[in-house]
């Protein structure tokens, strides 16, 4: 039988879930940036946490804030608790740059 996973106490994880569901808010409502990460970062995100020492493989959970990781990892505004990936809303404002440069420059093209 496999050794029972210690995550924080309920209350902690309520705690936690509340404060990145209001910090999603803000962000919702004073802020034009996406609130999700490409499929790419997030891909980077789980690879980092699948490496992890708190990493539960069973559950696909971080043992350290509690997290569901499969959707933890694809939003902005989340990071890691122990800091080993960061929020990333600076790399879809380039990303999205990108983009609408790619737009503008086929309306040029198409004139």
């Amino acid at each position: 039988m496999s050794e029972e996973k210690q995550y924080p106490s309920l209350p902690e994880q309520g705690k936690n879930l509340a404060q990145f569901a209001w910090d999603i808010l803000k962000q919702a409502v004073t802020s034009n940036e996406s609130l999700m990460v490409s499929k790419e970062i997030s891909e980077q995100r789980i690879q980092i946490c699948k490496q992890c020492e708190f990493y539960d493989a069973e559950e696909s959970r971080c043992v350290q804030c509690g997290c569901w990781l499969a959707q933890k990892v694809k939003f902005a505004l989340d990071s890691c608790p122990i800091g080993k990936w960061g929020q990333n809303s600076d790399t879809f404002i380039n990303e999205k740059f990108d983009e609408i440069m790619k737009k503008l420059d086929k309306e040029k093209e198409s004139e």
